[in-house]
């Protein structure tokens, strides 16, 4: 009985997200929060790089480690946390639009 209803809720959940990819704005949206998450995954590496925990980033940026864990996320955070977040990681942001 549970697998039963294990392959109804899947198909249910594979038909709902075909539907959704069929969107006009999926792909744009698609997109953004391909961007986002990149991002996010960069900055999270450059700080493992340099052995700091998200506490030890946020004291550098003057910040606290759940400012530090909202950028980890891909929030929608500004430019100027972006940088400050990289330059306590010693590094730099770039921004590159092509």
């Amino acid at each position: 009985m549970k697998n039963n209803t294990i392959k109804k809720m899947s198909a249910a959940q594979a038909k709902q997200a075909a539907g959704i990819r069929k969107k006009p704005c999926y792909d744009r949206v698609s997109e953004e929060f391909d961007v986002e998450y990149r991002v996010a995954r960069d900055l999270r590496e450059a700080r493992k790089r340099n052995h700091l925990t998200q506490a030890q980033l946020a004291e550098r940026m003057g910040t606290t480690q759940s400012v530090v864990s909202r950028v980890e996320k891909g929030s929608n955070v500004s430019l100027e946390t972006l940088a400050r977040y990289a330059a306590a990681c010693g590094a730099r942001l770039e921004v590159k639009i092509a």
